[in-house]
């Protein structure tokens, strides 16, 4: 005849080892050391949890301090590390369905109005996809081709095309992936952002000396033409005196 499966609290009491403690009805009983970890685990908070199992938060300490029970403890940090992870699908909850708030008129609530904490949202973005928004990218400049918007639009209206011309026509679609435009994301380089300042100062007064030299030809080229009109209405004018 097989065994008899465990019971409830046989089965929750085999995840750890309890502390052995002397058997009193209002002691630290095997049953009553898991249900505490099974209610700091979901409340995350010693006293509540004590008092679940009718215990006080310093017994519990007591108990955890003890030389023989490594396993009490390591239960209790796996409890905690629960509990954050709750309060963390908690908080991600508040953030993107907000928080209800009761609206009053005249002394009666006539409805609510749920409120969106962007800096919440924030938070929970930079340390949950930091890839993205962490703290690392504000230091960082992105660069791009200036028409990488409508290339990769092209690319992929072509890459359309061709598929829906490849069903039309009953044969395969393209196997070439669709190339898009990169955004290049790197750190900025000081000395390469002076030289390039620098640069950009040398090419302006560069076109400054091109203008001034191509005011200074036109000039010129004035004078002269005005120089030769001159010489050739003075024998003109001599021819004239002359007569």
């Amino acid at each position: 005849m097989p065994p008899a499966p465990p019971r409830d609290d046989e089965a929750r009491a085999a995840d750890f080892d309890p502390v052995p403690t002397r058997q009193r009805h209002d002691g630290w009983t095997p049953d009553k050391q898991v249900d505490f970890i099974e209610a700091l685990a979901e409340t995350g908070c010693v006293d509540h949890a004590a008092r679940a199992v009718a215990m006080s938060p310093t017994a519990a300490y007591r108990l955890r301090a003890r030389a023989d029970a490594q396993s009490f403890r390591a239960a209790w940090d796996h409890a905690l590390e629960y509990a954050v992870s709750r309060l963390s699908d908690a908080v991600i909850s508040r953030a993107i369905h907000g928080v209800a708030r009761p609206v009053f008129f005249q002394g009666e609530q006539i409805g609510e109005r749920r409120y969106y904490d962007e800096r919440l949202a924030m938070f929970i973005l930079r340390t949950r996809d930091s890839m993205r928004y962490g703290r690392w990218i504000d230091q960082m400049a992105a660069t791009r081709h200036p028409e990488a918007p409508p290339l990769g639009l092209a690319r992929a209206v072509h890459r359309l095309a061709d598929d829906a011309w490849a069903d039309a026509l009953g044969g395969p679609r393209p196997c070439t992936q669709i190339v898009f435009p990169r955004t290049r994301i790197e750190k900025p380089d000081p000395d390469a952002e002076e030289a390039a300042l620098l640069a950009e100062h040398d090419d302006d007064i560069k076109r400054m000396q091109n203008l001034m030299w191509e005011a200074e030809e036109r000039a010129d080229a004035a004078e002269e033409a005005l120089a030769r009109a001159r010489r050739a209405d003075a024998p003109a004018k001599g021819e004239g005196d002359g007569a």
